[in-house]
């Protein structure tokens, strides 16, 4: 665990992630996490999803392990590998084309070639020859030499795939060994594949290819963490922290995007542009000041968000070419989940449950006034004392079901766990005791759970007489 500058308690993964059982208690709102994966299944063609807030899972859908095509969240990733050598000087982002020696087989125009390193990763070189790979921009693009680099932001594949082809030129690396090298043994990704890796593209445009990337969704969920946490990975930095600032400041502003691609503005995304990453400019959100994503096609994502220590990541399997949904939708809804207040708040709570000590969890419990328990907890209190069930700690069990009627005395779900608690550790008088409360309590006949209750009541009334005889 570390501690970055805004005081927040990292935690990192090892071999496999940590996840946070009860998010409530980092001050998430369970109910909402229930709508946003209703949401999910619904109206989206995600196939992985994770929510890392802290260090920990908080959120997780669908399959997380599986290798599948990242589409243009390769470029940010790029971007993340220049900083080890722009910061060792092997780099220089001054550098123009001519410098470098690239040509293009001699089809750049003497403007063209001065254009810098910074132009072509800030998609900003002013060159608008067609890349070996389509889904970009460039058909936006005003005619060849109009514009001088530097000067009109293009989404635009060819500088994307020319900042590859530069890195490996100037680095004497390849683009996959490095992420292996920089990334994937240092942040222990569970499921990177160096074989997957491969470029393509079309070779009758171009010699300068795509470098496509293939990452498991919690694998992308390492590479954003280790972004929220400006390039640090436990005790060591990874990632120079200034080339992290640098990454996410705007060399494109809004306005600039909004010009040339207005239809962005209308899908609700209102965003500046850094070295290949998406900068999120909603001013009306607080949660999102700083805010960032890698962003590709078939609605793959990696979005961090520093205002609350926490980092999105969305995948779509490319096999299935769908993209449904709506990614500002589900950035928002998260935003709209989390009470950082609250949080600090509940923290005592975190700790006294990650420690088992339920008579402090109550005692702290007590302690925090009504107005500032803005959540219902009653199921989160259940998964605790079931927790206790399965492990047989039916004093801890029994402890936590008592304080959730205590919260919630009129709920019959809850005298029901307390009866059932009573019943395996066998104290069967409090058990029946329970079970008709809950009967009583369930006029509604929900779940239509009454036939049962009504089932284990009789059999504890034979229990009880046989323990008589």
């Amino acid at each position: 665990m570390s501690i970055p500058k805004n005081g927040i308690a990292q935690n990192f993964p090892d071999k496999e992630w940590k996840h946070n059982a009860q998010p409530v208690f980092s001050g998430w709102d369970q109910s909402r996490l229930d709508l946003l994966k209703n949401y999910v299944i619904d109206s989206t063609s995600t196939t992985g999803m994770m929510i890392i807030h802290d260090g920990e899972v908080i959120f997780e859908y669908g399959n997380v392990i599986e290798n599948s095509y990242i589409a243009s969240c390769r470029k940010s990733i790029l971007a993340m590998l220049y900083g080890k050598h722009v910061v060792n000087g092997t780099i220089d982002l001054t550098m123009t084309l001519a410098d470098i020696k690239i040509d293009e087989n001699k089809l750049l125009l003497e403007q063209e070639k001065r254009a810098t390193i910074k132009d072509i990763i800030s998609s900003r070189s002013g060159i608008f020859l067609p890349a070996a790979n389509g889904g970009d921009m460039q058909h936006l693009a005003p005619e060849r030499g109009s514009v001088k680099p530097g000067e009109l932001w293009v989404y635009n594949n060819w500088d994307f795939n020319m900042a590859g082809h530069i890195f490996e030129k100037i680095t004497n690396r390849n683009i996959y060994d490095e992420i292996e090298t920089q990334f994937a043994i240092p942040l222990k990704m569970q499921d990177w594949d160096r074989s997957l890796q491969q470029k393509d593209g079309n070779h009758t445009l171009t010699d300068i290819l795509a470098y496509h990337m293939w990452f498991s969704t919690r694998d992308m969920a390492r590479l954003g963490l280790l972004m929220l946490n400006k390039g640090k990975w436990e005790n060591k930095q990874i990632i120079d922290e200034k080339w992290i600032n640098e990454m996410v400041t705007p060399k494109s502003t809004f306005d600039e995007l909004d010009k040339i691609a207005p239809f962005l503005k209308k899908s609700g995304r209102t965003d500046s542009y850094g070295y290949m990453w998406w900068l999120l400019e909603d001013t009306n959100n607080r949660q999102l000041k700083g805010a960032y994503s890698a962003q590709g096609a078939y609605g793959q994502n990696i979005t961090v968000l520093p205002e609350m220590n926490t980092v999105l990541v969305i995948k779509t399997n490319n096999l299935y070419e769908r993209q449904n949904g709506n990614h500002n939708y589900i950035i928002n809804e998260i935003t709209k989940s989390f009470d950082s207040g609250l949080s600090n708040t509940y923290k005592v709570l975190k700790n006294s449950v990650q420690e088992n000590d339920m008579t402090q969890f109550i005692k702290e419990f007590k302690k925090i006034k009504k107005q500032n328990i803005k959540f219902d907890i009653q199921d989160v209190l259940n998964k605790i004392g079931y927790h206790y069930l399965t492990t047989k700690d039916y004093n801890s069990s029994i402890q936590i079901f008592k304080f959730n009627i205590e919260k919630y005395p009129n709920s019959w779900n809850v005298y029901d766990s307390l009866g059932e608690a009573y019943f395996l550790s066998g104290n069967l008088e409090s058990a029946l005791m329970n079970y008709k409360k809950a009967l009583a309590l369930n006029v509604e006949n929900q779940y239509n759970h009454n036939t049962k209750i009504k089932h284990i009541i009789n059999r504890l009334k034979l229990k009880l007489k046989d323990s008589k005889k």
